[in-house]
């Protein structure tokens, strides 16, 4: 995958943009993964890699007409079929067409994810409009929030098998998703190796236990933050909002102005309060299931 150039002096509409390209750019570094695809096209764009879950295999950057679009998607479905692929997420945007493709994914069987997370990630909430897309300067952050935590709260990179099983048991805690959920992204990092992958994994703990995580990807000339999760029991402490600022204040440190995200609902108030604003986009996707 090129490096972009860093996106510098951008208007809303070009951040807006950058909250759903940065996500493209994660699946094209996933598809570099050992036997991993993607295949692009002016019409749609689809990726395909080992690792266990949904993330790993999706359809995304869909650009269809009304005419076409029947077509293509139940040509797309085939081809999932055809390599076997349990499950995929297809992902929708402000910037999708036709207007009315979450509705014809439905009809197919497709579920709203983000309309029926608590279902699936009982620690994620949104609305079946789609998450909100954020965006901030990242020279404008509230960089106190590092010092409103317990003082015996720490973040580091994972460096090892050990930071990456921990960052799997707060990524089962948090989000309350099936343990495979999670593993998928250990099994991703350690195929690619610690230390080598185009994100970076942060972990949180406190007096010594893992409590909060999260993903810096750099991606599309912007900085995002992905998997930002705390265990139940840490939460109302000012360490979900300090795991999810340190990572950009690093990508700052590497030269970038701007920071992405799609957030849950629960989660704009906090990154509202690290320098995040809503931006005019909405991010969806829909769950396609082979059986």
């Amino acid at each position: 995958m090129a490096t972009p150039t860093i996106l510098m002096n951008a208007t809303e509409s070009e951040l807006a943009q950058a909250v759903e390209e940065n996500l493209f750019d994660l699946f094209r570094a996933v598809s570099t993964l050992t036997g991993g695809q993607v295949i692009e096209t002016d019409r749609l764009c689809k990726h395909l890699a080992f690792p266990g879950n949904p993330m790993f295999k999706g359809v995304w950057k869909t650009r269809l007409s009304e005419a076409n679009s029947d077509a293509a998607i139940d040509e797309t479905l085939a081809w999932f079929r055809e390599q076997n692929t349990p499950f995929i997420f297809w992902w929708t945007s402000n910037f999708t067409t036709p207007g009315d493709l979450g509705e014809r994914l439905m009809a197919r069987g497709m579920l709203s994810y983000e309309a029926q997370q608590e279902t699936f990630a009982p620690g994620i909430r949104s609305t079946d409009v789609g998450a909100p897309g954020m965006v901030a300067d990242l020279h404008r952050m509230n960089e106190a929030i590092l010092t409103q935590t317990p003082p015996n709260f720490e973040i580091e990179i994972a460096q090892d098998q050990s930071a990456l099983d921990d960052f799997k048991r707060v990524f089962i805690e948090g989000y309350g998703v099936p343990e495979w959920a999670a593993q998928a992204w250990v099994d991703a990092t350690l195929a690619v190796g610690i230390g080598k992958t185009p994100w970076t994994i942060y972990v949180g703990r406190l007096d010594g236990e893992p409590v909060a995580i999260t993903m810096l990807f750099n991606g599309a000339g912007v900085a995002s933050v992905y998997a930002v999760a705390t265990s139940p029991a840490a939460r109302g402490k000012g360490i979900g909002a300090a795991i999810t600022l340190k990572p950009l204040l690093d990508a700052r440190d590497q030269g970038y102005h701007y920071g992405v995200l799609f957030a849950s609902e629960m989660g704009v108030p906090v990154y509202e309060r690290i320098g995040f604003r809503l931006a005019p986009i909405r991010i969806n996707r829909y769950l396609w299931r082979s059986e």
